[in-house]
């Protein structure tokens, strides 16, 4: 058999899938076509002739390693148009084209965050080349840390929130709830920061491990405090922050907790609004658990946020009912004894011990920690010490 010669625009389009992509946006046509041409072999390039155009095809056609903007578009300028790239996607390298009289306003921009690099005019070839190769390098490192920074995190996130479940479980039952639907919400409406949402569900709950038992369960279900206790549950925004302090790279998250047991006024800018709007999920999601650990069906809580006193985001509520009824298809109820209880259910109520004391609230997650939690339990007591049949979600 003779050899198949490949055809060679076909191998350079399958190249080119593999290229990171970079955006260019100028108000001039020529200077679009030059930039692309400079790049070609380094990346794929996408051309834009306005801001609007291009957050419509960063929007489509992402993610992009690189967006290089000039300071001088039409509607809003350069440094303005990258700071919405940067809010949409922290990890993309911006860069700013920009000529001595408009310097100050582009450093500005860089003192601010919202650019990478600042490339003068006139730009030569290799000056270019350079700073594309610096950003997407940029790129590859900021998610290479972000994938290790999550995966460090979480990993200690859940197992101290499976930990503290067992010695918490009303607080921390609660946390486990609101970390997988507000991390559910914030993937649906494509948060970039989900871990910052779920990791400050977790840490939301942290200083109960501060309160007396006796007074544990009026604080979750928010009844009447004598005054000394309300004086520890005004004490919470301090402890956690004091706790959280000694762990490095989650002041995003200190700022969320913030938002939610301080104020959210401060954070109601446009530099915050990644805050702002971690703050709206976490805290329509904690006040459904409220409701729902009340007794109150799904649907009559979902109209409550809709209508009620207090004010929650639409898309959030939105979101919520949509994920919250899918669940619903996902999940069949089932009656188990103990010992075929398996890894991925989840209870359909409270489990008690016969002496009444909670061991798991509704909706834990059933994973190999609780499993030896149970086991643990069940050892120590001459009969099982848990009801014949527990109540349980199993996936569909």
């Amino acid at each position: 058999m003779g050899k198949t010669l490949c055809n060679p625009i076909i191998i350079y389009l399958l190249d080119m899938k593999n290229l990171p992509r970079v955006l260019f946006v100028d108000d001039q046509a020529e200077v679009l076509e030059e930039l692309k041409n400079h790049v070609s072999e380094l990346c794929e390039p996408y051309a834009s002739l306005s801001a609007e155009e291009g957050l419509e095809i960063f929007k489509k056609n992402g993610p992009f390693s690189i967006v290089v903007s000039d300071q001088i578009l039409p509607g809003v300028n350069g440094s303005e148009f990258l700071a919405m790239i940067n809010r949409r996607d922290p990890y993309c390298s911006t860069m700013l084209l920009t000529g001595h009289a408009n310097y100050s306003d582009a450093m500005r921009a860089v003192n601010n965050g919202h650019v990478f690099r600042l490339l003068e005019k006139p730009y030569s070839p290799d000056s270019l080349k350079e700073a594309v190769e610096a950003g997407i390098r940029q790129r590859k490192l900021m998610e290479s840390e972000k994938v290790l920074l999550q995966e460090t995190l979480v990993g200690a996130v859940n197992a101290l929130t499976d930990t503290l479940a067992t010695v918490k479980p009303l607080f921390f039952g609660r946390a486990q709830r609101v970390k997988r639907l507000a991390g559910e919400v914030a993937m649906y409406l494509d948060f970039p920061h989900v871990w910052q949402v779920e990791t400050a569900a977790v840490f939301s709950q942290l200083a109960s491990i501060t309160l007396p038992e006796t007074e544990a369960e009026n604080v979750f279900l928010r009844k009447k405090l004598h005054p000394h206790v309300l004086k520890l549950v005004g004490n919470f925004p301090t402890v956690t922050d004091h706790l959280l302090g000694h762990i490095p790279r989650l002041g995003e998250v200190r700022e969320i907790i913030d938002c939610l047991m301080v104020s959210p006024k401060p954070y109601q800018t446009q530099e915050k609004t990644l805050i702002y709007q971690a703050y709206e999920i976490l805290n329509t999601v904690l006040e459904y658990d409220y409701l729902e650990v009340a007794g109150h069906e799904s649907e009559i809580i979902l109209a409550t946020l809709k209508g009620g006193n207090k004010r929650f985001n639409p898309k959030v509520i939105e979101a919520m009912s949509l994920l919250l009824h899918k669940s619903k298809t996902r999940y069949l109820v089932n009656e188990l004894p103990f010992e075929d209880l398996k890894v991925g259910m989840r209870l359909a109520e409270n489990l008690h011990l016969e002496t009444e004391l909670l061991v798991a609230p509704k909706g834990t997650d059933i994973t190999k920690h609780f499993l030896q939690v149970l086991h643990n339990y069940d050892t120590c007591y001459e009969k099982s010490p848990f009801p014949k049949l527990i109540k349980v979600f199993v996936r569909d």
